[in-house]
Order: C-alpha cells, then structure tokens, then sequence
C-alpha cells in the first residue's frame, strides 16, 4: 500500500507525455505505444485491486471497477495526440530557395554513393550528450540507455552514410528545476552549451505551454541562438528504444513531418503526387499523409483506417510504417531514399562544422593542375588529438597513407576523401569528404579561348593575362572602368600549356564572388572554347587565381599503339577504334577511374568499333581491345569531354 502514492502520480505523467513526435526504428524490438498504456493500465489495475482488496470490496465489484477502468483508459489511449516541439520557422521555405542548389547536388551525390559507392566509409558526427539530474544526481535515466538509444538511431542513420558519435565523457547536470523542464527555462539549460557541436539534452520531462512533448530540434533556417540542440525526455527515451531520437534527429537534418508543417490540419499534399515536391513533407516518395494516428491507424495490423479524402476526393494510402509520421510506434521503422538523401544533404549543406574540441578531424590541402592533366594534391592534417592517421585518397575503400601529410597525384574525376585518425586511447573517428577532389580535364581540342568577364561594382580593380608555356604574354586586358560585360576571343595553337590568370587590386577578388554567373547584379568571369564548354569560372580567389588550358590533345601519333588506336580523342560523342592494319578485335571493354567496367563488347563486324560515349560522365577512361585468337591486348587511355 505505501507504494500507490508513489507509483500512480509517475505513472500519470508518463501517460500525459505520451504525445511522441513520433515512432520508432526497429518495430520488433519496440512496445507499442498502445502496450506501453496496457502496461501502464496493468499497474494501476494492480494498485487499485490491492487498494480494494483492502477494502474488502466483493469479487465481482472489482471485475466491474477493472472493466469500467481499462475502457477508461482505452479512451484516453484514443484520445492522445503524437506530438512534437519541433516547429517550422517562418523562413524555412525561403532558406530551402537559397539553398537549393546545394541541397540538391547533394542528394544527386546521395544517390550516387548508394548506386556505385566504392567506400563504405561513415562520417562520424560528433554528439555532445547531457543527463539532467535531481539535485541528488538522482535520475530515471542510465548511461547505458543513452548508448542504447544512439546505437538504435546509428542503425538507420548509417544508410545516410553518417552516424553519431559521443564526443567525450558524458556531462551531468544536476538541478531540481531543469529535471522537470520547461521551455521557459531554455537559457538556464542552454548555458551548458559546448560549441561547433550537438548538443543532446536528456531531461525527466518536457512542458511547452502546458503541454507535455516528447523532444524537440530546431531546424534549419531557425534564427535561435540555440541552433544545435536536441532535447528528449527520458520516458520517451528509454520506452521508445530510439525513435524519438530518429525522429529528432530526422528534423534535425532536415526532414519535416510526412503530414506537412501544420499538426491537426488536413495535408494539402494530393494523393495522385502531382503536388509532392511543394506539398506536405517536399519529398516524392513518401505518400501524402492525411495525419496520422492511434485513432487512424490499428495498432494490430498497421493498416491505415481512417477514410479522409484529398483536395481532389481522392482516398489517402498513407505510409504507416515512416518514422517521421505520427503513426503508433508499434508500426513505425522505416525511412525512404529521398528521407535518407534529404539528412545527407542537410548535414553537409548545414551541420558540416560540427567538431568535438577534444577530437576532431580536419585537414587543408594545396592543389596543382598541370597540364598533362596531372593533379598533385598536398594534404596537411589538421586535426585534434590525432596519433595515427588512415587515408583514403580517392574513395575506393583502400588506405592510401598512414603517414600526418601524405601528397598525392590524380587524373581527371571525381574523389572523396576519408581520413580516420585514433588517439592515444585507441578511439577513432571517421569524417568522410565528398567529392573534395572533383576536377575535369583540361586538354581542349580547340582553336580559340574565349574569356567573358562582367564587372559592376568593382571598376578599374581587374586585369588578366593569358600566357604559353614560355611565360610570353600572349594577351591581357583590363581594368575596366566601366560596369558591363566584356568578351575576348583569344586564338590559340595546338600543342601548347596556356595559363589564365586574373588579379584584383583590391584583393576582394570579384564582388559577390558565388558563381552565379548571369545573375543581375553579379560579377564574375568565365572561360570557354571555340565549341561552347565551359573551362572555368571564378572562386572566391582574392587577389589573384589561375587556370591552365592545354591544347596538347591526344592524336594517333601521341598513342604509342601498334595493333589498335582511337579517334577522336578526346571524344565527345562517337569513339571509334582503328585497326591498323590488324583484323578486328574479338571483344573490349571500357573501364572508369576507379577500376569499374562501364561497356563489355563482343564485336561481330566493323559496324561495332564506334562506340558511343555521349551518355558517359566526363573524364579519363581506358579501352581494354582484346584479340584473342593472335594473342593481342591493349589498353589505350582516352577521355570524353
């Protein structure tokens, strides 16, 4: 009987803050939301039958009070509403309009890892984790449900190609108020703030405006001062085994709920999609979500019962499984591609700097192109805490170097870069660079190079030259004193290593300098050949920058091949392969960079040596020819513009 006092007022609360902002990773290791309340119905049950069997009550009144009671709470579990602190700010959809571009290369770079990754390497993004405690360091929380929490997240997160890692011991902080958290008292918990960092708050419980929420984030966009947080409650915590989190950490990275922006309204995303990429969540494949709950969908058999219909009178079929819908969490424990490809991009488009001032990894690199299309890279690490370093130079899951500053040479592609460093405890940490090394070719079959250069506000601040390879001024212009757009056809011979190179006086290089080149009010520059590709526009270059052209493009005679050659290369659209006098191959192949083959033929007439390139990325490739029969193989390096 002592015990009722207490068990019943906590387990009142834990039903109040049952309002989860959602579900759940793995469903067959979860309770459902609605077994959490049976389990919770159970106890109270139990409490108030030894309460009446104090009091002598008779067998049958107890069955009746049980019944009367679980139907009780029944409606209570109806009437509970998921819910969810983390709101939209006002300017998130205009951020998204400024940052599209970016997010977008990166979720097409997401889809790229996943169709023909070569490393299996993570990023490991740094947490900084806070246990709030009674004033007596007391708490309903343990170090190990907190592991056990961000290992559950980690085995969703990994299919975005990060995961969290905890950066340092973890912090407690012990205060009676902060315990039982309110919103109010943001800044008070908020001063344990480490920064550059995320910073994990987990708290008895969490009341905003009266009401009790399982966690909340901030998303981007958001003009808070307390941009890298996420705070959680613990019952949601431990008995959500790591959805809350997930779910968190989902909006955290950019995800918004499948419903849309608004709680308790209506979607405005269709049915048929036709609306996807501006309506409800802004992804395409996650179906429109009416708002899903416990009253919509069965915490049985998962199925959606709800009957609301769309703008158009169509019935919805939403997702019950998304961990980023309010659906019970019993039945929640997926995530789509375009969710996965959406925290990629926002982790590198937003969150990139997160850091852990203890441990770190980080480093700085010198680039020089030459004209052989040849790219020497001097990396200088610059990490924290390191002893020893792995490298991964160029993305196929192959240590490169063990050495602090490794310099490295490559040829024309795109590379991500992996440095993993341990410290002097043996603890690693992994951060993966994509695309850091990305570089085109820069021989051109070409007669004329044409610089363009628009100036508006800085006047009389800009000249180039363009030089050979003697160093002799073949050309130069500027400054310019007046705002416009200039062109200069520069002719230019075969053979040769050209250099391009502009200065500012002012060392600002141009205003504005974000390569949007044609937008009003911009200054940039840009070079071009005779047939239109783009060589180069401008970087945030300062006071001055460069850029080599080479018109030394490989010819028959440049190919030191006896049996076989091929022309045009560099070739644009059709390669065709030249027999030399020697019979046609039996077969070739087309390798990439990076080992992978790309075409495998067998040739059965003449009509099979022209190859079409056009839908191959460009870049350097090598053509494998096979004679078989006169024992003949050759390997011919070529490139596609």
């Amino acid at each position: 009987m002592n015990r009722i006092p207490k068990v019943l007022p906590y387990l009142a609360l834990n039903v109040k803050t049952k309002k989860l902002s959602g579900p759940g990773a793995k469903a067959r290791k979860k309770l459902a939301i609605a077994k959490e309340i049976n389990i919770v119905s159970k106890l109270i049950i139990l409490s108030k039958i030894n309460y009446f069997y104090c009091q002598s009550m008779n067998k049958m009144k107890k069955i009746l009070f049980i019944s009367a009671l679980l139907f009780s709470l029944s409606s209570i579990a109806q009437s509970i509403n998921d819910f969810c602190g983390t709101e939209v700010p006002e300017n998130y959809f205009n951020i998204m309009d400024e940052k599209r571009d970016i997010i977008e290369k990166y979720e097409r770079e997401y889809y790229q890892l996943k169709k023909n990754r070569t490393s299996t390497a993570i990023t490991n993004v740094p947490v900084k984790i806070h246990i709030v405690t009674q004033g007596n360091g007391m708490t309903s929380i343990s170090d190990s449900d907190v592991i056990a929490e961000i290992e559950e997240s980690n085995s969703f997160l990994v299919n975005s190609f990060l995961e969290m890692t905890i950066c340092d011991n973890i912090n407690y902080i012990a205060d009676n108020n902060l315990y039982e958290f309110d919103t109010s008292d943001q800044g008070q918990l908020y001063s344990y703030h480490e920064p550059n960092i995320l910073n994990i708050y987990f708290v008895e419980s969490i009341t905003s405006g009266g009401n009790g929420i399982c966690g909340y984030t901030y998303l981007p966009g958001n003009n808070s001062q307390y941009y890298d947080v996420i705070v959680m409650d613990n019952q949601c915590t431990t008995n959500a085994s790591g959805d809350t989190l997930l779910h968190e950490f989902g909006h955290h990275w950019n995800l918004i709920h499948t419903h849309g922006v608004e709680n308790g309204t209506l979607t405005d995303e269709l049915v048929n999609g036709s609306n996807c990429s501006t309506a409800g969540d802004r992804l395409c494949d996650t179906p429109a979500d009416p708002q899903l709950s416990g009253s919509n969908v069965s915490n049985v058999s998962c199925a959606y019962t709800g009957t609301d219909t769309d703008a158009q009178g169509q019935p919805f079929d939403p997702d019950t499984s998304n961990i980023m819908s309010y659906s019970p969490q019993s039945c929640t424990n997926s995530l789509t591609d375009g969710q996965l490809a959406r925290m990629y991009a926002g982790f590198h488009t937003f969150k990139s700097y997160y850091e852990c001032p203890s441990f770190n990894v980080d480093f700085t690199s010198v680039k020089d192109q030459d004209c052989d299309d040849n790219m020497s890279v001097d990396f200088t690490d610059t990490s924290i805490g390191a002893v020893s370093w792995q490298w991964d130079i160029d993305g196929d899951d192959v240590i490169d170097y063990t050495i602090q500053n490794p310099s490295h040479t490559y040829i024309p592609g795109d590379y991500d870069v992996t440095l993993t460093i341990t410290n002097s405890s043996s603890s690693s940490i992994t951060k993966v660079f994509p695309n850091y090394i990305s570089y085109d070719s820069s021989i051109y079959e070409t007669t004329k190079v044409f610089v363009i250069i628009k100036v508006v506000n800085g006047v009389d601040q800009n000249t180039w030259e363009f030089t050979d390879s003697s160093g002799t001024i073949i050309d130069s212009g500027g400054p310019y004193s007046s705002s416009g757009e200039y062109t200069h056809e520069l002719d230019v011979v075969q053979s040769e290593c050209y250099t391009f190179t502009i200065y500012d006086t002012q060392g600002d290089g141009l205003s504005n300098n974000n390569n949007l080149a044609g937008a009003a009010g911009q200054e940039w520059y840009e070079l071009k050949v005779d047939d239109g590709i783009l060589i180069h526009t401008n970087t945030d270059f300062g006071s001055e920058e460069s850029t080599q052209i080479s018109t030394h493009y490989l010819s028959l005679s440049d190919l030191d091949i006896n049996n076989f050659s091929v022309y045009p290369n560099p070739s644009e659209y059709l390669l065709t392969i030249k027999t030399n006098g020697s019979n046609i191959p039996e077969k070739y192949s087309i390798i990439d960079i990076n080992g992978r083959i790309v075409l495998d033929k067998i040739v059965y007439s003449e009509s099979d040596l022209s190859i079409s390139v056009g839908s191959l990325e460009s870049g350097l490739y090598f053509l494998n020819i096979i004679a078989e029969g006169k024992g003949k193989e050759e390997t011919i390096k070529f490139i596609v513009k």
